[in-house]
């Protein structure tokens, strides 16, 4: 089969590789039908956490094609996505709703697993990873449930938005957009995007964003005069890095909520504390999936468009420049996936 492989310090390679094996009896080989680019896998490509020939990618939807013994919620021809990250589903964590944690569990295409830019994939515990797609949901749709959608979404539950509520996303790349995108559920009273980029602006204005240009902008003092001069309620840090962090730390109200989707280092807590903030944070990014329902529930409805957030489909061929494409910006790329 094709798979795009790590294949040396931030660069990897299309190759033809042995199909996957069910290697437990907890195992699912699925044939991947769409699979996609995460902010996790640039970063992993780019910090060179990888050992050589291991497969990336952590985003995906497919149909089964084989099940271990032990496998009881699915069988061939199912369609399914997953979640970026497989659980043991027996552990604390696991019994306490937070997979995420899990002690067996790990990142796909990580430390413990191959990853699914590939054309077959194997899932570890499929019985907790896998979830059935509806057939009125498309591919694209539920594929961005896998990963995007979710992290946006349920960073706005972990922040409590209520209604009236001002917040503001930092970072429009497709885990802000989606927040952006489902903010509107929790009822606030304005939403406010800070980024860089000025094709990413554009799309969150299309959403319904107030958007503010960090480049060009005094953005704490942009949010604040939205605010009454008190800053946003909630903010969310859908960029991960530590000048945005101290930004939107420095935007929210005293006594407000910040939420942090994407970091992969601790935040400076004494800073946070000096501020009186309510911080949540999910350890390296990984998004809570308890609520795919819910969201499928608003894709059926037309409340929800996931795959509006796509800009391109490329093959497995073409995943060198599909890196190229997010790890820059190039292109008005905002989502990128590949057919397989």
């Amino acid at each position: 089969m094709k798979a795009v492989v790590y294949s040396g310090h931030d660069e990897v390679e299309v190759r033809e590789i042995s199909d996957p094996k069910i290697e437990r009896h907890t195992d699912a080989i699925i044939k991947v039908n769409l699979c996609a680019i995460s902010g996790g896998d640039v970063h992993i490509k780019s910090t060179g956490l990888l050992e050589k020939g291991k497969i990336i990618g952590n985003e995906y939807c497919g149909v089964v094609v084989e099940t271990g013994k032990q496998v009881s919620s699915f069988q061939a021809g199912d369609r399914v996505i997953g979640r970026p990250y497989f659980s043991c589903g027996r552990c604390y964590w696991c019994n306490h709703q937070q997979p995420q944690l899990c002690i067996g569990g790990s990142l796909l295409g990580f430390d413990k697993s191959d990853g699914v830019q590939a054309e077959f994939a194997r899932i570890p515990y499929a019985d907790n990873t896998l979830k059935k797609i509806p057939d009125d949901i498309s591919d694209e749709d539920a594929l961005l449930l896998c990963n995007v959608i979710s992290a946006g979404y349920t960073g706005l539950v972990r922040a409590n938005v209520g209604v009236g509520d001002a917040v503001a996303v930092f970072g429009a790349g497709p885990v802000g957009l989606s927040a952006v995108m489902c903010a509107h559920f929790f009822g606030p009273s304005l939403v406010m995007v800070v980024d860089i980029v000025d094709f990413r602006l554009d799309f969150a204005r299309k959403l319904g964003a107030i958007a503010i240009n960090a480049a060009s902008i005094d953005t704490i003092a942009a949010i604040r005069g939205l605010t009454d001069g008190r800053g946003a309620d909630i903010c969310i840090d859908a960029a991960g890095v530590e000048d945005t962090f101290k930004s939107c730390l420095q935007s929210t109200r005293k006594g407000g909520r910040v939420d942090i989707p994407g970091l992969f280092s601790p935040p400076p807590l004494s800073d946070v504390a000096s501020r009186g903030k309510d911080v949540f944070t999910l350890s390296m990014g990984l998004p809570d999936t308890n609520y795919t329902d819910n969201l499928v529930s608003m894709i059926k409805a037309g409340k929800l468009k996931p795959r509006s957030l796509i800009t391109h489909r490329l093959s497995l061929e073409e995943a060198k420049y599909g890196y190229e494409l997010v790890k820059n910006k190039l292109d008005n790329s905002i989502k990128v996936i590949f057919k397989c």
